[in-house]
Parts: C-alpha cells; structure tokens; sequence
C-alpha cells in the first residue's frame, strides 16, 4: 500500500507526487491523500491515463480526505511505528521525515472497501489470520 499526498503521476510537483507509472507498477494499493490545509487538494485520477493504467494493473486506487467529518485517518497510529526507509535505502537518512516505510505482514493488513458506497476500512487484523 502507498499513500501519498496529492496526486500520484502529476508532472506539477506542487499537486502531488511527480512518478512514473513503472516506479510504483508493484504496488497493490495506492491512496491519493488530500490536505486542505497544505493546499493539496488532488484532482482525483479517476479518467486519466495513470488511472487507466493503475485499472490495467489491477492496482486499487483510493482517495483520501483526511479532514472530511468522514474520513478517520489514524496519524498517531502510524507515526508510532519505525521507519524502515533508511534500512532499504542507507543514504536516505535525510528523508525520513517525509518518507515513512513501515513493515506489516500482509496477512496482518486488512482492506476492505466498498466501491458503490464509496466506504473502505483499513486495519490491522493482529495476526489472527
């Protein structure tokens, strides 16, 4: 799963996270996360050709408005866990602050969403699977 503000695959880096399609091909999900405050509020990618290719992909694409009364995005949750960028990357110790890579078992992430009604869920099943 990859989360990031903005839009993914904008050629504007003030709108998002400037990409090639093959940077993030591997991925299973990918959230575009809005932030009104910061002034990143995302055209969602929905008809565009990065989108079309994310379909292609079978990669699930999901949009996130963390600061609609209907979204509860768990912040502290995630800035509890350790950032394992600097063990995949040595030389990005100066990126840590803004690059966070946490390590979860994939059959201790749960996603579940419904596309008609527009809800999704995402947590962390303990294990118990």
């Amino acid at each position: 799963m990859l989360l990031g503000p903005g839009r993914w695959g904008t050629s504007t880096p003030s709108l998002g996270v400037p990409v090639n399609f093959s940077e993030i091909c591997n991925m299973t999900v990918l959230g575009e996360v809005a932030f009104l405050s910061g002034g990143l509020m995302p055209e969602l990618s929905y008809g565009s050709h990065f989108f079309q290719d994310l379909v292609e992909a079978d990669i699930f694409y999901t949009a996130l408005f963390t600061e609609s009364n209907f979204c509860f995005f768990n912040r502290a949750m995630l800035n509890e866990q350790d950032n394992a960028l600097e063990g995949l990357l040595p030389s990005s110790g100066h990126f840590k602050k803004v690059v966070k890579v946490f390590s979860v078992p994939e059959r201790d992430l749960v996603l579940v969403a419904d596309v008609v009604s527009q809800q999704q869920l995402c947590y962390r099943s303990g294990g118990t699977r």
